[in-house]
């Protein structure tokens, strides 16, 4: 029994080792981080071999439980999917809960997959890709 509590705590430990935000990102329900660009835009950053659902999750999570924004409020996407900004992250997409048109400082680019810039999700419908592990396309 003692060797169950010692690896439980290990495994304790160990995910919250993973899920460090002391360079004031975020870590998502599914396990995306999210890092402030400036008070109004915001860089999700995916895993390789995530698909679009990944971001929104990330970016709806991340609108609720940090920025306090209700589910019926909108995200949009400033800056499509490309190089970070404020990460190492070779995947990320810049979001906001402003329109493209009324946010400063977001790259503004169009990336070749992910969310689209200009398109946006209420943080609701955003949240509920969290379960999405794969492109339906694909199945």
């Amino acid at each position: 029994m003692k060797s169950y509590w010692f690896f439980l705590s290990l495994g304790a430990v160990a995910l919250g080792a993973c899920m460090d935000t002391s360079s004031g990102g975020f870590v998502s329900r599914g396990g995306i981080r999210v890092i402030p660009v400036n008070a109004d835009v915001f860089e999700v950053g995916v895993r390789a071999n995530a698909v679009e659902a990944n971001f929104w999750c990330g970016a709806g999570d991340y609108a609720r439980r940090q920025l306090g924004a209700p589910d019926s409020a909108r995200v949009y996407v400033v800056g499509g999917t490309g190089p970070g900004t404020v990460s190492n992250n070779p995947e990320t997409a810049q979001l906001s809960l402003k329109t493209p048109q009324a946010v400063q400082g977001a790259t503004g680019r169009s990336g070749s997959w992910g969310p689209r810039l200009g398109s946006s999700r209420t943080v609701g419908l955003a949240r509920n890709q969290c379960g999405i592990d794969s492109n339906d396309f694909w199945s």
